[in-house]
């Protein structure tokens, strides 16, 4: 399969504001995308700094776009607007998302839901609003910021990589189905990265894994996810430690050990 090129395209990334967000909209620019960046209403003035950096430095066209994805039909008010401003949109970027840390039974419901309802149902909806478009074309990309969560169960934030499994499920379900189309879907899964997403949501300062592995920068990871999409990768879990931990010592060890270490390793560094 040739490389997809991105000169010239129309792309929105959800969540653009901050963290691999906002390095994958660099990522995107500095290839000639025209870019549609999405985030929350209260990010106003931080995503129109980040619109006249790309306009500046690599002469694309930028939109901004606010929505909450918590709000009543969100994803789709947000894809209503993208149809208003661009004439198609050829890769859809799904990288919203919040955590909730602490034990299920104490977490309330309220956070839990809304958790599930960012990082889950949000990207389902983009997907199945963005791809008819793009079959109908012949071509198209689309990036789903996944996590190595999605290849174990994650105690002590137990719905955020239940969310993140739905989605590297769907995102691999997906994209056989659209074999010979020209549309390719990648799940995007690095490993703990240092962004804003770890300073909210009770998520704690010390974590035993992130001790032992560190956390990973989010201008690799995006530099790297944007290099697995225009290959047409469908799943892409950057770092040679990561990939071994999670896509073949996983596949070996038994789950009752997995799940006991997951356990020991995600929880809260005295």
């Amino acid at each position: 399969m040739s490389k997809y090129d991105l000169k010239g395209k129309y792309v929105l990334i959800t969540g653009a504001a901050t963290g691999i967000g906002k390095e994958l909209s660099r990522c995107f620019a500095a290839a000639g995308a025209n870019c549609v960046l999405h985030a929350l209403p209260g990010q106003r003035k931080t995503l129109a700094a980040l619109g006249r950096e790309l306009r500046e430095k690599h002469a694309v066209k930028v939109w901004c776009l606010f929505e909450d994805f918590l709000d009543r039909g969100g994803p789709e008010k947000l894809y209503r607007k993208v149809s208003r401003n661009v004439p198609r949109l050829d890769v859809l970027v799904n990288n919203a998302g919040m955590v909730v840390y602490g034990p299920f039974h104490r977490a309330r419901l309220g956070p839990q839901e809304n958790l599930v309802r960012v990082n889950a149902i949000a990207y389902m909806d983009l997907m199945r609003l963005s791809t008819p478009g793009m079959i109908k074309r012949g071509g198209g990309r689309v990036l789903n910021v996944s996590s190595v969560s999605a290849f174990q169960p994650t105690p002590h934030h137990a719905v955020y990589g239940a969310t993140k499994a739905f989605i590297q499920s769907l995102s691999e379900a997906v994209n056989q189905e659209l074999r010979g189309t020209g549309v390719r879907i990648t799940a995007l899964c690095p490993s703990y990265t240092d962004t804003p997403l770890l300073k909210k949501g009770g998520f704690p300062e010390k974590v035993r894994w992130i001790r032992i592995s560190g956390l990973a920068d989010p201008a690799v990871i995006a530099r790297k996810g944007v290099r697995a999409l225009v290959k047409g990768r469908p799943v892409y879990v950057p770092g040679l430690v990561n990939k071994f931990v999670h896509l073949v010592l996983n596949r070996i060890t038994p789950r009752v050990i997995v799940d006991a270490i997951s356990n020991f390793a995600l929880k809260k560094d005295a």
